[in-house]
């Protein structure tokens, strides 16, 4: 239904336009008398006895001839349209507006019938009959309007135009002097009687009925352009509400007016895929141009008609001159050189509307369509972990930089026209030299070849330099928990910054590009009037005549139309040829998509059979030298828990991606008879909503499925205790990457989604590593038992799992180390084979059942839904003058009076050429000037030129190389730091797509928007200033003038500029929010493919396109809003020139109206451009907005909190903090007196009352059940949750005086549950991100834990690998005492990590673990050799000193925790968060062995938190040494220590 009807909302669309276009003909008729009586009329100036006609009484034939076919072909179109109408049903009611309507046309055709009736009988212009068609077609028009009210949603098309057509005749009737003359005085006052009337009916006919539309008619009529008349469209009044809504509140996105269908993006989607499809070898431009080529070849029309009033300009100015210099002319000349003024300035200003508004619909479509292909390839896309930050940056980089593509193009054919048309006109004004100009064009064009050559794949390489560091941005926010918790912040921001840095100088080549092009292309446009001009004259003088007025003028406006329309094309050909890049971008983005290898229909397979694999090879690459698997078999039965073990990077989880088909397959089959399959991935994909919408599904087509079974689902998965306790139950937001969970949670709301669904085929790859032993036991039964869920939906499940306990639950086991080398039932491998039983345990649990039975704390505060509202912020609408010195001062306020000097010079020197053409037109005119004044003037005259040219190329070089660079720099550092240095609890409230948007599109903007923004404006509102000038000086009398203009300059900006500030900062905002929906599917593809959510996907995404395009597509109507009232406003000022020089002729000269005029025309350009700027200014300084905003509103981590009695941060203490002697003189290394801690300020407490002490070298191990305080502990001592009450001090110093860097870099080394590493940096810096340590330093760890092996399978060299090496106590790592210089280059080390072999989750733990130990070997040596040198220093600092407090605290003796002696080692505390949660146990015990030679044995004290406490007590706890006499196992609960374990001591 819904379907059929757009289809019948198309069809009558249709008519509608073919009767505007039939109308449009008749209208055209009458300006073709208008024009034919003007050009008979000025044919001949000088002979003062030319008739205007030879018979007033033919042009008033005409006239009547016109109003008569005007009536017959309404009452002729009359029968189809109330046809038309009959069949739809009633849309509006009867209200007061269709009985006013009634009243008035009824009056009106009363008035027809009297005019008729007195015109018969007194008037001989015509027949009864032909006179008796007046009051039939109103008869109509009272019909016809009341049926149009009532089931049509838009004013009638029809009988507007047949009353504009008739109030044209009127007018023209009424206003020609020789037509006035011949009336008589009753004729005319019948016909103003006439006017009046259908004015008036225009009037009640025209308003929108958008507030009487009923509620079902108007769902399917949302836009108010749609609802608006051909008339209201014409002159954009339909945007009025929202110029209302926007002066008086602040706007909200979703309360605004919808766009019409044509420009819905499931429609645009759907249309560009099937193009694609059809046409799939072509190219994508022209994909795009096939889908889109009815809206592409609409626009061609009104750009003919703009070319057209365009050229009508010099034709104006030269007709114009001729009159006030004829000494004979009459009033209907005047009268008809007004009328054309009126006509081509008007017509420039409705032309110029139609084809601009025509664009801005071709880039709302090609936006829509572009992120709707995009999005539909990410759908398709095998996931791959390092492509999400690609997919975002094609979405917002290069498809934007397409959006202007269609204006390139129709730009290019309608200026290469203008060239054409301009030649001719400029070969009637100066002969010969007509060529001059295109010499100059000719040479130039050398330029533009040369920027067409190099921009291309310059333009390329910075927008991969630009999609490098959005990327390791994306990756950055992603893990920004990991980041801080690891101390790595400085350093991950110094290389986002380095990143920026290396995308500004990729920048620099095409700036240099462009700022060559633009010295051309402005010494096409400037010195190529100079010379024509100079040549004539000199001509002139030769033959012995002058430069006259007429020809100087006229020759000088077709020259700028020659020039700017050539400048133009050399202009667009360098920016076509970039955009052009960016369809490349895309075309190959699309290209590259490697499709997954199953489809989502079911095969055959035999009863109860699930999936079927058969012969399965995997390579992830073709160059991979080893399949990932090999000649795998196995079948997933109906009710059946099959369990997959093995070891680190033996295939499991490809394994469980080749169920799913998200593999290339090499050999082999997949076959599966459901189309469904439930998938809990080992790292959660949890979309940025709330839990219960999680466990359901948001995109789910099933709906609710039912609120008893979604209790069961929950209860099942032990999250009724979690949720009891959440402030906002299952309505709270996950928020970014489940942040507002523990790890636990995460992986329990995933398993909740996999179980509330009821899929036949149930895949879960490792969901209980983050679960504590007690939690762990209780879901696997409550799942996978006998009466489990799974086994209650008689589900085929696979399992893979890391650990051995609960595999009893399953009802077949498979050991996979590539190819499946063991199978059958637990019972029976155990039996058989010793190792596996070996390694078969059961984790005593630390806590009692009455204390698992305790609900867990909340672990995170509320979320909110963004850290900025997008409504309270009155700025939006009123502006902020502080914008401007913010950027200013990011600027360089000196860059900013460069720019300003050489704009105002440039200014002055390019406006200031017209008046002096004036002196010299003059001088010659007095027939006194001598070869000396011509060669003046014209010296004088290139002069001038000369140095607009220089200051214009001033302008350029300071805004590209000076302004450009160092604001868009100076912002990217402030806006990183304030992100990066934001407290935890900023990252659960914030939207990832948000923060992702300041530095993707915002900063894009400060780099290619703002910058030529600023001056593009500074340059028009000077040259504004100059022009005006100048036309008060050639017409004084226009003084009368200003007022109106600043008046109505004033009140546009009121308006406009409050609703345009609101729509770019929502406009801004809502790519944000498209970017966010891009970067969900991108993550959780595999998870939306597997639950069959693709579809709901597609439609989510298509909703927030249609919300982004809301106020993008209005803030385009809005500015051609502005356009049309600035055109209008320029073709009054036009007119009025005309007007009084047909006035005041015989006072004025044809120089000064010559100047007039042809500052009008360059004011007019200079307006549309002060437009643009304008325009382009506001967007970006939306940008600026949002980024100030983001610097003031963020809050920042405090770097220390003042207590009282304690040492000053800045006091040298806490730069050997922690040490050696501070073990031995403190009670407790570590010690909690009563901490209660919270992620806010005011939050719910997530720790309480916590009391421990932690001795020098002491291994303590936290456990507990998830949610129960055990990471926040962790979380508290790097201080990224707030102490609220209680010390927590390090030795005797309490963490909060001490600055972040130092706890975070040096007092502590962090291994997280949560992996972090940069895929585009190199293997060398993800393990050292100092990059100063020798190769042999970084190898030898990697083979410490094997993933030497895994990075080298795939290489050609042969490198050395052991399985077990020895630590080589005389490695040069150990016994430097000064870093080591840059090392050389390595094929495996300085390799992008993304082009390395794929890393499993736990190859990503080891590697995390590799970094650790690397930090801890570098730091034990490199503080060895700093040892000296520091202590010398405090000394120093502690001598000179003056406050007594520090004085006292520190004095310089080896008993000082602060003092540090050169053989000291600097001990920082070791920090592991479960980094053995998703290993097997043999590599478990490979990582604790490590664990204890590296850091243990080292005396390193180490708090780990873990839930397989059984394996932590064997390997690291007591048994060694006699350093510490015991260990301790801490339990907790509910954010509170429930018991302390002394486990004894090491010997």
């Amino acid at each position: 239904m819904e379907g059929e009807q757009k289809t019948n909302t198309s069809r009558n669309t249709t008519a509608l336009e073919l009767m505007v276009f039939i109308f449009s003909l008749v209208t055209i008729v009458c300006y073709v008398i208008l024009v034919r009586y003007s050009a008979m009329s000025m044919s001949n100036f000088t002979d003062h006895e030319m008739v205007i006609l030879a018979d007033a009484k033919e042009l008033e034939t005409w006239l009547w001839s016109v109003r008569y076919a005007t009536s017959a072909l309404f009452i002729v179109l009359l029968p189809g349209r109330l046809y038309q109408l009959q069949k739809r049903p009633v849309s509006v009611s009867s209200n007061w507006r269709l009985c006013l309507k009634l009243v008035i046309t009824t009056l009106f055709f009363i008035q027809q019938l009297v005019t008729g009736y007195v015109f018969i009988s007194e008037s001989a212009v015509a027949s009864p009959v032909l006179v008796a068609l007046l009051p039939a077609a109103s008869l109509g028009l009272v019909i016809l309007s009341h049926s149009e009210h009532r089931r049509s949603v838009k004013p009638s098309s029809l009988i507007l135009l047949y009353l504009l057509t008739s109030c044209l005749c009127d007018l023209v009737q009424l206003t020609i002097p020789s037509l006035r003359h011949l009336d008589n005085h009753d004729d005319r006052l019948i016909i103003g009687w006439q006017l009046a009337a259908k004015i008036l009916v225009v009037y009640v006919e025209c308003p929108a009925k958008e507030s009487v539309v009923d509620e079902e008619e108007e769902s399917g009529h949302g836009s108010l352009e749609e609802r608006a008349s051909f008339l209201s469209r014409a002159f954009v009044s339909w945007i009025s509400p929202v110029l209302k809504e926007g002066y008086r509140l602040v706007l909200v996105n979703e309360k605004l007016p919808s766009v019409d269908y044509k420009l819905a993006s499931g429609n645009l989607r759907a249309s560009i895929l099937r193009t694609l499809s059809e046409y799939a070898s072509s190219p994508l431009a022209s994909v795009l141009f096939r889908c889109l080529r009815a809206p592409f070849l609409t626009v061609i029309v009104p750009r003919l008609f703009v070319i057209g009033f365009r050229y009508g300009q010099p034709v104006l100015i030269r007709y114009a001159i001729e009159y006030v210099q004829s000494p004979e002319t009459n009033e209907d000349q005047g009268y008809t050189l007004v009328s054309v003024a009126a006509i081509v300035y008007i017509g420039l200003a409705l032309s110029t509307r139609a084809y601009q508004q025509g664009l801005n619909r071709l880039q709302v479509m090609i936006r829509g369509a572009l992120l709707g292909l995009v999005h539909e390839h990410s759908l398709l896309a095998r996931h791959e972990p390092y492509s999400k930050g690609k997919t975002v940056a094609i979405a917002s980089t290069d498809v934007s930089a397409l959006e202007g593509a269609p204006r390139m193009l129709h730009e290019s054919w309608a200026l290469l026209v203008e060239v054409v048309i301009g030649s001719v006109l400029l070969a009637k004004q100066v002969g010969w030299l007509w060529p001059v100009p295109h010499v100059i064009i000719i040479v130039c064009s050398r330029v533009s070849r040369y920027v067409a050559r190099n921009l291309r794949s310059s333009q390329a390489t910075w927008n991969t330099a630009t999609q490098g560091r959005i990327s390791a941005t994306s990756t950055m926010l992603g893990s920004i928990k990991t980041i801080k918790m690891l101390g790595l912040q400085s350093i991950v921001e110094k290389h986002i910054l380095g990143l920026r840095q290396e995308e500004l100088d990729k920048a620099k080549r095409v700036r240099w590009i462009m700022a060559i092009y633009n010295a051309s292309a402005n010494a096409l446009g400037m010195f190529a009037p100079v010379i024509t001009i100079v040549l004539f004259a000199i001509i002139a003088m030769v033959n012995g005549t002058t430069l006259d007025t007429k020809t100087a003028f006229p020759t000088i406006a077709v020259l700028a139309l020659v020039t700017h329309s050539a400048n133009m094309v050399m202009t667009i050909v360098p920016q076509a040829i970039a955009a052009y890049a960016s369809f490349d971008r895309i075309e190959d983005y699309i290209k590259s998509i490697k499709a997954v290898s199953r489809s989502p229909r079911p095969g055959q397979l035999a009863e109860g059979i699930e999936v079927s694999i058969r012969g399965l090879t995997v390579k992830w690459t073709p160059e991979q030298s080893n399949p990932t698997l090999e000649n795998v078999n196995l079948k997933l039965s109906r009710g059946m828990v099959v369990a997959c073990l093995g070891p680190v990077g033996s295939g499991k989880t490809s394994l469980a991606r080749a169920i799913l088909g998200e593999v290339p397959l090499v050999k082999g089959t997949v076959t599966y008879a459901t189309d469904r399959i439930a998938y809990c991935s080992q790292v959660p994909w949890l979309p940025n909503r709330t839990i219960k919408q999680v466990i359901r599904g948001s995109m789910a087509r099933y709906g609710d499925i039912g609120n008893d079974w979604y209790l069961a689902v929950v209860r099942a998965c032990c999250l009724d205790q979690d949720l009891a306790v959440l402030p906002d139950g299952d309505e709270t937001m996950v928020g970014v990457d489940g942040m507002n969970l523990s790890g636990g949670q995460r992986q329990r709301v995933a398993l909740a989604r996999a179980v509330y669904h009821r899929c036949k085929m149930v895949v879960l790859d490792d969901p209980f590593s983050a679960l504590d032993g007690k939690t762990r036991d209780q879901v696997a039964q409550n799942l996978l038992g006998p009466k489990g869920l799974f086994r209650q939906l008689n589900a085929a499940v696979f399992w893979i799992t890391s650990s051995t306990k609960n595999v009893n639950l399953s009802d077949n086991v498979i050991i996979l180390e590539r190819r499946i080398t063991e199978q059958g039932t637990w019972e029976e491998l155990r039996d058989k084979h010793q190792q596996i039983s070996d390694c078969f345990r059961e984790d005593a649990s630390n806590t009692s059942d009455k204390e698992q039975s305790k609900p867990s704390v909340v672990t995170k505060t509320k979320a909110r839904s963004s850290p900025t509202s997008s409504t309270d912020d009155l700025r939006r609408s009123q502006g902020d003058l502080s914008l401007y010195w913010y950027y200013f001062s990011n600027a360089g306020p000196l860059n900013i009076l460069l720019m300003v000097a050489c704009t105002a010079s440039y200014s002055f020197f390019i406006t200031f050429p017209q008046y002096w053409v004036k002196w010299w037109t003059q001088n010659d005119e007095l027939d006194s000037a001598s070869n000396r004044d011509t060669v003046y003037y014209a010296l004088g005259y290139a002069l001038l030129y000369l140095m607009a040219w220089i200051s214009t190329n001033g302008t350029m070089l300071s805004t590209v190389f000076r302004i450009a660079p160092t604001s868009g720099l100076n912002l990217h550092r402030s806006l990183a730091h304030t992100i990066m240095h934001a407290p935890l609890f900023f990252f659960s409230m914030a939207d990832m797509g948000v923060l992702l948007n300041y530095f993707s599109q915002d900063i894009q903007l400060v780099d290619k928007t703002l910058a030529q923004a600023v001056m593009s404006f500074a340059i028009q509102v000077c040259k504004m200033i100059v022009q005006a000038s100048l036309l008060l000086a050639a017409q004084p009398i226009m003084v009368v003038t200003l007022p109106v203009c600043a008046a109505v300059v004033y009140a546009i900006q009121k308006v406009y500029l409050r609703t345009s500030r609101q729509l770019r900062l929502l406009e801004l905002e809502s790519r944000a929010a498209v970017n966010s929906s891009l970067l969900e599917t991108v993550q959780g593809i595999e998870t939306i493919r597997a639950f069959g959510w693709r579809t709901e996907a597609a439609i989510e995404n298509i909703h927030v396109v249609d919300m982004s395009q809301r106020p993008f597509y209005l803030l385009l109507c809005l500015q051609r809003w502005l356009n049309v009232v600035l055109d209008l406003l320029v073709a009054g000022v036009a007119v009025g020139t005309i007007f009084l020089a047909v006035s005041l002729k015989g006072t004025v000269t044809g120089g000064q109206i010559g100047v007039a005029l042809s500052v009008i025309i360059a004011a007019n350009a200079t307006l549309l451009s002060l437009v643009q700027s304008w325009t382009n200014l506001e967007i970006s300084l939306g940008a600026i907005s949002r980024l100030k905003r983001v610097e003031e509103d963020t809050p920042q981590e405090p770097v220390s909190v003042p207590c009282p009695g304690l040492i000053s941060p800045n006091h040298r203490p806490f730069t050997g903090w922690p040490s050696p002697d501070l073990y031995d003189n403190t009670p407790g290394l570590v010690r909690f007196e009563g901490v209660s801690a919270s992620y806010t300020s005011n939050g719910p407490l997530v720790l309480q009352d916590l009391n421990l002490d932690i001795a020098s070298g002491q291994v303590v191990v936290i456990c507990g059940r998830t949610g129960s305080g055990k990471s926040s502990l962790l979380l508290a001592m790097l201080r990224l949750i707030n102490i609220r009450d209680g010390t927590l001090r390090i030795g005797n110093k309490d963490i909060r005086q001490a600055p972040l860097h130092i706890i975070r870099e040096k007092a502590f080394i962090t291994v997280t549950q949560d992996s972090f590493h940069l895929p585009d940096a190199s293997l060398r810096f993800n393990l050292d991100p100092t990059c100063l340590l020798p190769n042999d330093a970084l190898v030898s760890v990697l083979q410490i834990l094997g993933l030497w092996l895994h990075f080298s399978s795939s290489s050609s060299n042969n490198y050395p690998y052991s399985e077990h090496p020895v630590i080589d106590e005389t490695s040069p790592l150990l016994n430097a005492t000064t870093p080591s210089p840059s090392p050389s280059y390595h094929p495996i080390l300085d390799t992008p990590l993304s082009l390395l072999p794929t890393l499993s989750t736990g190859h990503l733990q080891l590697l995390s673990l590799c970094r650790a130990i690397i930090k801890a070997r570098h730091m034990r040596t490199i503080h060895i050799a700093q040892a000296a040198p520091e202590e010398e220093e405090y000394r120093r600092d502690t001598t000179t000193s003056t406050d007594p407090d520090f004085c006292s605290s520190a004095s310089p003796s080896s008993s000082d925790p602060g003092f540090r002696k050169p053989d000291d080692i600097v001990q920082p505390i070791i920090l592991l968060d479960e980094i053995t949660a998703s290993l097997d146990e043999k590599t478990e015990q490979m990582v604790l062995r490590v664990v204890r030679e590296e850091f243990v044995q080292n005396k390193y004290t180490v708090l780990m938190v873990t839930h397989r406490v059984e394996a932590v007590r064997g390997a690291l706890l007591g048994g060694r040494s006699r350093w510490v006499e015991e260990d301790l196992v801490v339990s907790m609960e509910g954010g509170k220590i429930v018991g302390v374990e002394k486990v004894g001591g090491r010997r």
